[in-house]
């Protein structure tokens, strides 16, 4: 009975400090929602909600502003660059994963030592190269020069290393060739990894701000990033529209949301088989 009273409360002790890590990671959310509802005379009065709710600064943000355009540009951007960093990188993974030779070894310990790098080492070069392509501020340049990940390529090797040999052997054996392999035995084992892949890719590509900022310059061809620097500076200047701004970021979440909501489930069967697998 004292083992079971001790292991019940060691278990409440684990849910209450998951509780209070959970509220910790998104009152800072709840606080951005709650500054972009307030009046601007109340964002520095001190209470925590507001006297009115003002959700107009919502629209504001669509008919004051080019948020819309900027979303726009992230989205697609964003989706194309998934669909070419996850092509090669599903053909580079089985290649790694698959060819048992010492200068597949050797090139693949090449591409991870190149990511080691800090990226801003590849950003002058790059610049230069697309300059002299004449693909500075645009969207194809930005594109190119994020067409393949290392990450992405390490992360899958790993996963289809996974893949039993029992499977593999016995699609050899009803003469299926690499690409039936890979769509039909790599790809389906390892659809949990590869959404996993998919989120964290758009991720980082919708919150790049860096090489964007350099790259980008035109405000047609701004991504949400850019364009929440640009808002901050000419309407939350000295606490000017403070509210539209907090607005801004609460909208610039949504699709991050919307795609965690969609893929969640392969995420957390992902991360568990990575888990039991080790």
């Amino acid at each position: 009975m004292g083992a079971l009273s001790l292991a019940k409360l060691k278990m409440g002790f684990n849910y209450a400090t998951l509780i209070l890590l959970s509220v910790m990671m998104v009152f800072p959310f709840i606080w951005m929602f709650i500054i972009s509802v307030k009046p601007k005379n109340e964002i520095y009065s001190g209470n925590l909600l507001p006297s009115t709710f003002h959700f107009e600064n919502y629209i504001r943000i669509f008919t004051e502003t080019k948020m819309l355009l900027y979303l726009w540009n992230s989205i697609y951007v964003s989706l194309i660059i998934i669909v070419f960093q996850i092509a090669t990188a599903i053909f580079a993974a089985y290649v790694f994963a698959t060819v048992q030779k010492r200068w597949v070894r050797y090139c693949f310990v090449l591409i991870l030592a190149t990511y080691m790098l800090p990226s801003a080492v590849t950003y002058i070069p790059s610049f230069i190269l697309l300059s002299k392509v004449n693909l500075l501020d645009t969207h194809i340049g930005y594109i190119l020069s994020e067409f393949i990940s290392i990450f992405a390529i390490f992360f899958l090797r790993q996963s289809f290393a996974q893949v039993p040999k029992d499977v593999v052997h016995a699609a050899k054996l009803d003469g299926a060739g690499h690409l039936r392999l890979i769509f039909t035995v790599y790809i389906p084992y390892c659809k949990n990894a590869i959404a996993s892949l998919v989120l964290i890719t758009f991720i980082y590509s919708y919150n790049n701000y860096m090489w964007p900022s350099l790259l980008i310059k035109s405000e047609d061809n701004m991504f949400v990033t850019i364009g929440l620097r640009r808002l901050f500076m000419s309407q939350a200047g000295y606490g000017m529209d403070f509210p539209l701004a907090m607005a801004a970021c609460a909208v610039s979440l949504a699709p991050m949301l919307i795609l965690l909501a969609i893929s969640s489930k392969r995420i957390i069967h992902s991360m568990a088989n990575l888990y039991v697998n080790k």
